[in-house]
């Protein structure tokens, strides 16, 4: 990891990493890291079938609340909002099915939440 990041950007690194290396054991197919737009970013764009995910990556230490908390109804609205933006860019609206997804990693424990909100 590079120098000029701080603690949180590497821990965040890390944790998208280490959800990345899941995904393609899972047989998902990344298409997409960091994909950002003038409404957000989302951490992971995949396909796993004829299924596009849209995953939020969360790293935390036991000592916070639990990663999935942290994607509130103001987080998932931008995370729709980029996913629309992505899905008209790659003229795929209303051509395949989605999922909002949260990779939950807690001091290295990863827990996988598909579909989980609209």
């Amino acid at each position: 990891m590079t120098s000029n990041l701080t603690f949180n950007q590497e821990f965040g690194q890390h944790g998208e990493d280490q959800a990345t290396r899941f995904c393609r054991k899972h047989k998902f197919k990344i298409v997409k890291r960091n994909y950002r737009c003038r409404f957000g970013e989302v951490d992971i764009i995949a396909w796993q079938g004829d299924v596009l995910h849209f995953i939020e990556v969360k790293n935390r230490t036991r000592d916070l609340i639990p990663g999935r908390y942290a994607v509130n109804t103001i987080k998932q609205k931008h995370i729709r909002q980029s996913a629309k933006n992505y899905l008209m860019q790659q003229n795929l609206v209303n051509q395949c099915l989605v999922s909002f997804d949260v990779i939950e990693i807690t001091d290295g424990e990863l827990v996988y939440l598909e579909n989980c909100f609209y």
